[in-house]
Formats: C-alpha cells, sequence, structure tokens
C-alpha cells in the first residue's frame, strides 16, 4: 500500500502570535468593566475619551431640574407674599401704634381710619457740607389716595406761624425739625394742622438731582428773565458746592433741566411771590417725577428707589413701601393734584419784631380747608386745634 505522507502544516491550525492574542482580549468587551464603568469611565459609547456618560448626563439634568423647581417655587413664594401685602396689608398699621405718641388728635385718628387714604411727611432739608445747622427747607404732605384715584402733594408754608411747644411757644413751622428732628416735626404738623401723619421722608440737599436724572429731567417753564438769572445764580452755588458742572440755562420758556438745574429752580426765593411761588416749583419738579415714577413698570420704580436711597432716611417699613406701591399698580392712572397750606385764601403776612411770618387766617379754616383737599370730606377740627387757632389770632 503506498502510504503517501501528510502534510503536516497543512493539518494544524496555526496559533496566534503573542501580540495578536492580546490585541484580541483588549478589544473585547468586558461585561464586568462595562457594568462598573460609571461616571468614572474615560471612554463614551463611542471610544472617544469625551466622558459624557449616559448616567453622568441624567444625574446632571436631575440637578437642573431640582434647581428650576426651587426658583419656581421661591418666585412663586415672592409673588403670593406681595399681593399678600397688596390685599391684606394695614394701611393704617403704624398709625394705630404711633398716634398717641405723635399727638394725632382722638378726631383725627377716628377720621383717618375710615378712610383709604394715607399721609407721608416729606421734608426736605439742608445738609450740606459749610451749612450751619440742619434746617427743614420744604415741608410736604404726600397722599396716596386710594379711594378717588388721586396722588395729593400738599406743601406747608415753612414761615407758617405755629405752637412748638411749652418749651418754644410759637415760631415758625420749620424750626420743628431743627428742634427736634424728623419726628417733632410730625408732632408740630399733627397737632397744628390736626392731621394723622406718623411717617416721614427725609430728603437731603443730594437726592433732588438723583431723582430728576434718574427719570430722565423735567419739563420746566421758565416764566421770566429774573426767574431765569436767579436760577442760574442758584445754579453756580449747585455745582460748587457738589463739584458738578451743569450748564447754565440758556433762556426762558419750556426748557428740559436736568437734576442740578430742578434743585437751582426749586430753591429760587426772590423771584415772584416769595415763598408761595417757591412752593410751587417744588411742587412743579415733584409732581413731574411722581408722574414718570408711577408709569414705569415695577423693575423700574425699584431701580429708581435704589438710587435714591442712599439720600433718603424714612420710618416707612418695607412691608409698607411693598403694600402702598404695590397697590398703585392698579392706580397707575391716577391724577395728581397739589395744594398749599395756608390757603391763599385764609393767611396773611405780618412781622413779629423783624422777623416776617405766614399768619394762618384762621388756623381752623385752613385744617377744614386741608381735610377738604386730602380726603374731599368735610370735618370739624379738634378742640385742642381749634384752641391753637383762637390763641395765633391773639398773638397776630
Amino acid at each position: 500500500m503506498d502510504k503517501r505522507r501528510k502534510p503536516i502544516i497543512g493539518n494544524r491550525r496555526p496559533k496566534p502570535r503573542r501580540s495578536q492574542e492580546l490585541n484580541t482580549r483588549r478589544n473585547k468587551p468586558s461585561p464586568r468593566k462595562t457594568r462598573n464603568q460609571g461616571a468614572s469611565s474615560l471612554y463614551n459609547d463611542n471610544g472617544n475619551g469625551s466622558g459624557n456618560h449616559p448616567n453622568r448626563k441624567k444625574r446632571s439634568a436631575k440637578k437642573n431640574g431640582c434647581l428650576a423647581r426651587f426658583l419656581k417655587i421661591f418666585v412663586a413664594i415672592g409673588f403670593l407674599y406681595f399681593f399678600y401685602l397688596i390685599i391684606f396689608g394695614n394701611l393704617h398699621s403704624d398709625l394705630k401704634k404711633n398716634a398717641f405718641r405723635l399727638q394725632v388728635s382722638p378726631s383725627a385718628y377716628d377720621f383717618a381710619l375710615r378712610h383709604k387714604i394715607v399721609n407721608v411727611a416729606v421734608l426736605g432739608v439742608d445738609e450740606r457740607e459749610g451749612v450751619e445747622g440742619s434746617r427743614s427747607d420744604s415741608m410736604m404732605i404726600a397722599t396716596a389716595d386710594y379711594e378717588h384715584n388721586a396722588i395729593k402733594v400738599t406743601s406747608l408754608l415753612r414761615d407758617t406761624y405755629v405752637y412748638i411747644d411749652e418749651d418754644y411757644g410759637f415760631d415758625k413751622l420749620n424750626a420743628a425739625y431743627s428742634i427736634g428732628g424728623a419726628e417733632k416735626a410730625l408732632k408740630v404738623i399733627n397737632e397744628n394742622f390736626d392731621v394723622a401723619v406718623t411717617d416721614y421722608v427725609v430728603i437731603d440737599f443730594n437726592s433732588m438731582p438723583q431723582m430728576v436724572n434718574a427719570v430722565g429731567g423735567v419739563d420746566i417753564e421758565i416764566k421770566t428773565y429774573d426767574e431765569l438769572e436767579w436760577t442760574n445764580e442758584y445754579l453756580w452755588d449747585v455745582n460748587e458746592k457738589v463739584n458738578t458742572h451743569s450748564p447754565n440755562i440758556p433762556d426762558i420758556g419750556l426748557q428740559r433741566l436736568d437734576g442740578n438745574q430742578a434743585l437751582a429752580y426749586c430753591r429760587v426765593r426772590y423771584a415772584g411771590h416769595g415763598d408761595y411761588v417757591r412752593t410751587q416749583r417744588q411742587r412743579a419738579v415733584f409732581e413731574q417725577v411722581l408722574k414718570k415714577v408711577i408709569k414705569q413698570p415695577p423693575w423700574k420704580q425699584i431701580a429708581f428707589y435704589n438710587t435714591v436711597k442712599p439720600y433718603i432716611d424714612t420710618s416707612l417699613s418695607f412691608n409698607q413701601l411693598m403694600t402702598y406701591g404695590g397697590r398703585m399698580i392698579f392706580h397707575r392712572n391716577a391724577r395728581i393734584e397739589q395744594a398749599q397750606i395756608p390757603d391763599s385764601r385764609y393767611l396773611a403776612e405780618d412781622m413779629r419784631g423783624d422777623v416776617s411770618y405766614v399768619f394762618p387766617d384762621t388756623l381752623e379754616d385752613n385744617i377744614k380747608a386741608l381735610y377738604r383737599f386730602i380726603y374731599e370730606s368735610d370735618y370739624n377740627p379738634s378742640q385742642n386745634a381749634k384752641e391753637i387757632s383762637r390763641n395765633i389770632e391773639e398773638r397776630w
């Protein structure tokens, strides 16, 4: 039998080389490694080493979702609190706490509680360096009238002859702030004009430029060349005191005034009929600022408040500001009115010694006029106010 030799190589499978075997093992996926890879793996599904593992994406999405939910809840709570203050905030919480201490008469207290009307004293004081003492340069009562959809500004003539207290007797109205600050001013205003004012805003010399500039200026009609000359004269003083360089107002007629020009305009006393016309200028600027602020959206109103906050001192709490300001959202078309006390129909100018005063003629009549303006209702002054009125008549 013819025996053939079988080829040895043909009957055997070639063994893989060592390097090929290692490569095969490396490329073969390991089930255990895949399960434990997690977020610490250097490779993603495409093997590109970017680290964007599905588990990491899920955890990141979950974290972002929790943060978004938290922010939504926080904002929702803020809005609920805001509207709670608007709807349920007590307009007269401070009046109830401070009426007796600030010399509000029982009749004025009861009258105020029956109305959705809030009064705040606004005191403009001159606290510049180089000016002796702190003077209440202007005094107003700002009124938020939620009953008649109105904002009202009442200027109180600072030279008005009023009763201060047992120690100081009778003096000018603006002496009250010099004697005892804003609280003393509130007491004198309440006792003499028989109103219920328990909160104040004190604005210093530097705030008017900030307020006016924050609303883009005010449009004021300069009526005479005498008024123009005095305004530019005061503007020179303002620029020097606060180190600014606002230009002179060029001419009479309607002019757009910046903050410093508006302040100079409000300080003029020697053009026109003295302090009467001066308070009209102050109200004209204040009214324009109010109109512009009221028409702004809430976030701009907050920005305006933050701008002027460093220049004011107020007894109003955050909750009160939220309540009053929030309610004004529903009164964006509120009319703005202004008045002066003593009323031009019930006043007289006279001298005591070498000092000029404005005498209310009579104080009782002025109180009634003030209530008709603020509350649009008649009011019978308290016995204490009537007694002060009689005393002023005797001294005049």
